[in-house]
């Protein structure tokens, strides 16, 4: 499966100014309300760019341990239209998995001479 494969894309059209959905998407009180996020579901603004593109890293805990979590990141594309509405895509990207330090993956190659 590829990358663009697991991604996770929403789009639609909202009856709302984009600096209307800008705010209900940048502040803190707003968003939380406005996206319904799980309580084991940690957000927070990674970026925003030109009141339009905006990207979130969510921070998923795993149900029973507190220690274990998930970091996906969720971005928000927003595009005014000409009658008032907004374009809205969402792209939920998977979690990156890195190999761990002390992993075999993460050390060089070896060759040894006979």
């Amino acid at each position: 499966m590829s990358d663009d494969e697991a991604e996770l894309v929403f789009e639609g059209v909202l009856d709302e100014p984009l600096e209307k959905i800008w705010r209900a998407l940048t502040i803190p009180e707003y968003r939380d309300r406005w996206l319904q996020k799980p309580d084991n579901v940690d957000v927070a603004l990674d970026t925003a760019n030109d009141n339009n593109v905006l990207t979130y890293r969510w921070a998923e805990r795993r149900s029973g341990d507190e220690n274990s979590t998930e970091v996906s990141r969720v971005t928000i594309e927003l595009t005014p239209n000409a009658d008032g509405t907004t374009g809205f895509r969402l792209t939920h990207a998977p979690p990156v998995l890195l190999a761990a330090a002390n992993g075999n993956a993460a050390a060089p190659t070896m060759l040894r001479a006979a």
